[in-house]
């Protein structure tokens, strides 16, 4: 694939409908992703990025992997069906096995899938995901950022309090689904569960800190961390021999954060990703939406600091936080996918994340 053919890649529409609700494993995991409206594009598709490196993707999830001559390195398998499927491409097209799974970081729609891979592939993630694996007890607090949605200050969460994954980001219903002992209200550990809970999640074999790499079959995967953004646990997946590199979520090339940058922080996000335009490459693989290159860097990076700024100025003005999403508009960037639905979003996210975090 050509950086020609990757800047005039068409954007999927942007009009989206919540669809589906996955319940796997042991229990529920209550997933509901959002489906886009997709003109003459198949639901699932494998599609060759440069050289051995692949990208595959289920509607608005997508994954890559790398074929060597000893086995093939997946990164991200998503949900179980989708797992489940990629297997049996993969061993239709290259009669390969699975060595290695590498999560970006350990959100169950990006991780939710590793099980498939277990029989013959060692699974790599950063430190932080050992401690984001655990279950909080039943009667774990609050984080700061969802006391803030709290309002009667009861230390569980009512639906008509819920923000962030749990509430506006996932649409009508998915409160109930995540509300597994049907109480009305949600835990500390059912947050947790909405976000990385599920038996399909693999616990990583091996953690990494800052830099790894892997060799397989004369090819050689990097692995790199570049700080807080939108987890703690995010990974950077670089491919030296095709210049690209794979990111989810905390960069997506040509969109906005998505909506209330839920489990974010700044002002880190904004230097993780100057990190990331220090490495060499010239293609982004994205875990959602179309390929991209390091201008796309730039421009998230442009972005994340004027939002930080405006929202931080309007904190400090004593204004509240619809005031902020009333006034900080970020009209420069209203060219980039879902602008009209993420700028409000951003804003607030902005703020709760501020306001919930300590001054230093």
């Amino acid at each position: 694939m050509s950086l020609n053919q990757i800047r005039t890649l068409t954007m999927v529409a942007t009009k989206l409908t919540i669809v589906a609700a996955l319940i796997f494993g042991s229990g529920l995991i209550g997933q509901v992703y959002a489906q886009t409206e997709v003109i003459a594009e198949p639901e699932r598709e494998i599609l060759n990025i440069r050289g051995d490196l692949y990208r595959f993707r289920q509607v608005r999830h997508a994954g890559v992997f790398l074929v060597t001559d000893d086995g093939i390195i997946v990164v991200d398998p998503t949900f179980p069906e989708v797992s489940t499927w990629l297997k049996q491409q993969l061993d239709e097209r290259f009669g390969l096995p699975v060595k290695y799974v590498i999560y970006s970081h350990t959100h169950n729609d990006h991780a939710g899938g590793g099980e498939v891979f277990a029989d013959t592939a060692t699974f790599i993630a950063h430190e932080n995901a050992r401690k984001n694996l655990q279950r909080p007890a039943d009667d774990a607090p609050l984080l700061p950022r969802e006391q803030l949605w709290d309002t009667n200050n009861d230390g569980v969460i009512q639906e008509s309090e819920a923000g962030g994954y749990i509430g506006v980001d996932r649409g009508e219903g998915a409160f109930a689904l995540f509300d597994t002992d049907s109480n009305g209200s949600l835990s500390r550990a059912e947050i947790w569960a909405a976000r990385f809970g599920g038996a399909t999640v693999r616990a990583p074999d091996i953690y990494y800190s800052d830099k790894a790499s892997i060799t397989l079959g004369g090819k050689t995967v990097e692995l790199h961390y570049t700080g807080l953004n939108h987890s703690d646990d995010m990974t950077v997946v670089r491919f030296p021999e095709e210049s690209a590199i794979y990111t989810a979520d905390f960069l997506t090339p040509n969109r906005l954060a998505w909506t209330v940058l839920d489990g974010g922080f700044l002002p880190d996000w904004v230097e993780s990703l100057q990190q990331v335009e220090q490495l060499d490459f010239d293609i982004i693989v994205p875990a959602h939406e179309a390929p991209g290159t390091k201008a796309h860097v730039s421009e998230q990076t442009r972005y994340l600091e004027e939002l930080y700024a405006a929202v931080s100025e309007g904190i400090a003005a004593g204004k509240s936080e619809q005031e902020l999403v009333d006034s900080i508009l970020m009209e420069d960037y209203s060219h980039v996918l879902e602008f009209e639905k993420s700028r409000p979003g951003n804003v607030s996210g902005a703020y709760e994340i501020l306001m919930s975090t300590p001054a230093e």
